[in-house]
């Protein structure tokens, strides 16, 4: 049996979650949920910890008994605060939380349409938000092919369906408030693309937010390449579709960045189990260290969002400073 570290104590701990409950919502408090009433965003997060806890479980994504996927997910939202005010992000990770909750029923299991119907329901509720979120459609099915083995001409037609049905439903409130010039032009977003690689809309908080994200996304699918044979096959399975989306997105979000918030809200979503796995069910002293420094540094960021607004107001911090220096 594996010696058990002060990281494993803690990400085994019940008080995991709770305390990670406490740091998500100061940090929504400092972001404007009471100032400027963002409670439907509160709301998405609270239902979305609660849908990925159940996830965790159902799945059995890890092989003790942990809540560090939803806390990490509360932390990952911290670290990247700035995304909350978007009710965008909020609408996307609960959608894509629910799709993952409902394709993971169908894995292993032929005959299971309904599953993939409200799964791929749910991805038509987020690009009814976000349209983009279509170019993950035909991954998505290579997935329920080759991880689910759940893809045949049923769930095929089933997953069209899912997708089609939030527009049949809104279409008729949708063409009489606005028209069939709205719609149009809500599908016609699929076909534009900004200049490849223009990260001039990325900030210095956003670009800190996407770095440490992006570097928990590849420590953990570093991690698991070398140690996921020590899962079931099941388990692995439903591993690799969190690490190829997570590495879509990164792809997405490197090649159109001016849709960097809503792929950073998915890249959490993706990233939050596997650095779980690696913080979870690692036992050297080498991985004890980085538990304290993914820590420590996730906490530091989330004060520094909070606290320090940009290097332009510390730089004239530093002038005003000077100007009471006798030189």
């Amino acid at each position: 049996m594996a010696y058990k570290r002060f990281q494993n104590t803690v990400t085994e701990s019940k008080l995991m979650l709770p305390l990670s409950a406490i740091v998500v919502g100061a940090s929504c408090y400092m972001a404007g949920l009471v100032s400027e009433g963002l409670w439907i965003q509160a709301v998405c997060l609270l239902v979305s910890s609660i849908l990925f806890l159940e996830l965790n479980n159902i799945n059995q994504l890890l092989r003790v008994v942990s809540q560090s996927t939803p806390s990490l997910f509360l932390l990952l939202v911290s670290s990247s605060i700035f995304i909350f005010p978007q009710l965008e992000t909020g609408i996307i990770q609960l959608c894509m939380i629910a799709l993952y909750f409902m394709l993971f029923h169908c894995s292993q299991h032929h005959e299971s349409p309904g599953w993939v119907f409200y799964g791929f329901f749910c991805l038509g509720l987020a690009s009814m938000v976000f349209v983009q979120v279509m170019y993950f459609v035909p991954l998505l099915w290579i997935l329920m092919g080759t991880c689910l083995r759940a893809l045949n001409s049923k769930t095929f037609f089933a997953s069209l369906m899912g997708i089609i049905t939030p527009y049949w439903i809104a279409s008729p409130l949708i063409l009489y408030f606005f028209g069939i010039e709205k719609v149009l032009g809500h599908f016609h977003a699929l076909g534009e693309f900004h200049q490849l690689g223009d990260y001039s809309m990325i900030g210095e908080h956003e670009w800190v937010g996407i770095g440490w994200t992006a570097f928990l996304a590849l420590v953990g699918i570093i991690h698991y390449a070398r140690r996921g044979y020590q899962d079931k096959i099941r388990t692995r399975l439903l591993h690799e579709i969190f690490i190829v989306m997570d590495l879509a997105t990164i792809l997405f979000l490197a090649l159109q960045p001016q849709h960097y918030i809503i792929l950073l809200s998915i890249m959490i979503v993706n990233t939050s189990p596997l650095i779980a796995h690696y913080l979870t069910l690692t036992h050297t002293w080498l991985t004890n260290i980085s538990f304290h420094t993914i820590i420590l540094i996730t906490l530091l960021i989330i004060a520094y969002h909070i606290w320090i607004p940009s290097s332009s107001f510390l730089s004239a911090m530093v002038m005003q400073a000077c100007s009471y220096l006798p030189l």
